[in-house]
């Protein structure tokens, strides 16, 4: 990353972000922005202070 990139990145926790970014190029959606959910399928991970968290299945 190069520092300009790095002058205008405000976001908190860029790696969780790069992991993030990562899922949802490989199909991953979000279902809910507060807190923040994806799904794949039937897999479910919540983001829960600063965490990614495997929820389980999807009913």
């Amino acid at each position: 990353m190069d520092e300009q990139r790095k002058l205008e990145e405000h976001r908190k926790l860029p790696e969780l972000r790069a992991h993030i970014d990562k899922l949802l190029g490989k199909g991953w959606v979000i279902t809910s922005r507060s807190p923040l959910k994806l799904q794949s399928g039937h897999r479910v991970l919540l983001v829960s202070y600063g965490m990614l968290i495997c929820e389980g299945l999807a009913a």
